[in-house]
């Protein structure tokens, strides 16, 4: 299918309106999703109040720090620690899991949470306790795209009082004050935050893929009456070309047949005359609609013999050779035989030919038609594209004949529609010659 303009403008348009549709779906996606999070934050943002769920989850200041100067002065390693919360993680799990399934339920919301310490720092020694993620607490399953939903600094410290005497009386003096920088970070995931968003847009992509696949139907339809009036343009054209072309031979005929009507009346030449009005009849039929077309015959030798009295009439300086062992029929309708013939000879002496042999013959039932001539001859780069409509040889040497170059076109056109063949035999400078074949079947040309 062969695009026109027109065609690139509505694939121009057609494809800004389709960006123009997912640039807002894209955005009701984005704004579907930031309302999800949003009420999953606000769901979220509280849990950290209910200390129950989480079994002392080691985020109490006292129990954390305890473990945390442990671990600075070496009585415990990373990985104690690392256990001890991940114990503590494991047995609120369950219930954890059931808590936030809970809130979410009535909005068909599948969330995962976890919250972790990323880095535990001593700042008494300025140190780096961890430096690794530990689990405080998480539901069930894996994070496979976390969101995050908070994150803080937390300073805990815990002052250690030491009992000492002076002058008899005891005090208690602060000392040692121990002082650690923990990064927490909380996040969650929304599991079937997808299929949320689809169901939620499932309304707007219908009717968003029904308006395109509408405007796609509108097209098709517009290009396919288009494309029918086009092939119909095409055939009007291509009729009035090829009565155009058929037109000038007899047109030619008639007025040398009128001449010599002038100087010498003859019987023959009023023969020609009905022959050549008996073509343009039949030339003009395409466009007599309601008129009934006659039928054609298949043509004779006789007929054969006038047709070629009739172009020499008009070529007299021309040379004809005529060779023919025809006793019966040609298989092939008179109009088609004669614009076969008439386009061959004129082709000939268009490019030079002075003298012209015609043979016609039967033989292993193939009807054969061969016209040749001493004219300039066709370079065989030429040779492919001859019988191309509007197909003209564009050497300056080769023609000084104007012409349309529907000539062989409609030969070959002929040629094809009775199912026969055509070779060509040429030379530049010493002719070309041209042998049609037939098969030699009645029904070819009927219809």
């Amino acid at each position: 299918m062969e695009l026109k303009p027109r065609n690139y403008i509505f694939i121009a348009l057609f494809l800004v309106l389709i960006g123009i549709q997912a640039y807002l779906l894209l955005n009701s996606f984005q704004l579907k999703k930031r309302e999800i999070y949003s009420l999953t934050k606000e769901k979220l943002g509280k849990i950290d109040d209910h200390d129950a769920l989480f079994d002392n989850d080691l985020l109490n200041n006292q129990d954390a720090t305890a473990y945390y100067i442990e671990l600075a002065q070496g009585k415990i390693i990373a990985q104690d620690l690392k256990k001890i919360y991940e114990e503590k993680a494991k047995r609120s799990e369950q219930v954890l899991t059931h808590y936030v399934d809970s809130l979410f339920a009535p909005f068909g919301y599948q969330v995962k949470l976890q919250k972790v310490i990323l880095r535990i720092d001593y700042k008494n020694l300025n140190k780096t306790l961890i430096d690794t993620p530990i689990i405080v607490y998480k539901t069930t399953g894996v994070i496979q795209q976390p969101i995050e939903l908070s994150s803080s600094t937390w300073t805990t410290a815990k002052t250690v009082n030491q009992l000492t005497k002076e002058k008899s009386v005891e005090l208690n003096k602060e000392e040692n004050m121990d002082s650690f920088l923990v990064l927490r970070k909380s996040t969650f995931e929304v599991v079937n935050l997808n299929w949320i968003v689809f169901k939620e847009l499932i309304f707007l992509l219908l009717n968003t893929f029904f308006i395109l696949l509408a405007l796609l139907f509108l097209f098709y339809k517009t290009y396919q009456n288009l494309q029918k009036q086009q092939k119909q343009i095409i055939v009007l054209h291509d009729i009035v070309d090829n009565i155009s072309h058929e037109l000038k031979t007899p047109i030619a005929t008639l007025k040398i047949a009128s001449k010599t009507m002038r100087k010498l009346p003859d019987v023959a030449i009023i023969d020609v005359f009905d022959r050549q009005i008996d073509r343009l009849e039949q030339t003009l039929h395409p466009l007599m609609e309601g008129e009934e077309m006659a039928v054609n015959k298949a043509i004779t030798s006789s007929k054969v013999n006038a047709i070629l009295s009739d172009f020499q009439l008009t070529h007299t300086n021309i040379q004809f050779n005529v060779s023919t062992s025809l006793k019966e029929a040609i298989p092939i309708n008179d109009a088609d035989f004669t614009t076969v013939l008439l386009n061959l000879l004129d082709n000939s002496i268009k490019y030079g030919g002075t003298q012209l042999d015609i043979v016609l013959g039967l033989r292993n039932n193939l009807f054969t038609l061969q016209v040749s001539d001493n004219g300039l001859g066709i370079d065989q780069a030429e040779i492919p594209y001859i019988f191309e409509k509007f197909y003209r040889i564009q050497k300056d040497n080769i023609h000084n004949s104007k012409g349309l170059g529907l000539g062989l076109y409609l030969v070959k056109k002929i040629v094809d529609h009775y199912r026969g063949q055509i070779h060509i035999d040429s030379k530049l400078n010493q002719g070309t010659t041209f042998t049609i074949t037939l098969p030699n079947e009645y029904e070819t040309f009927v219809g």
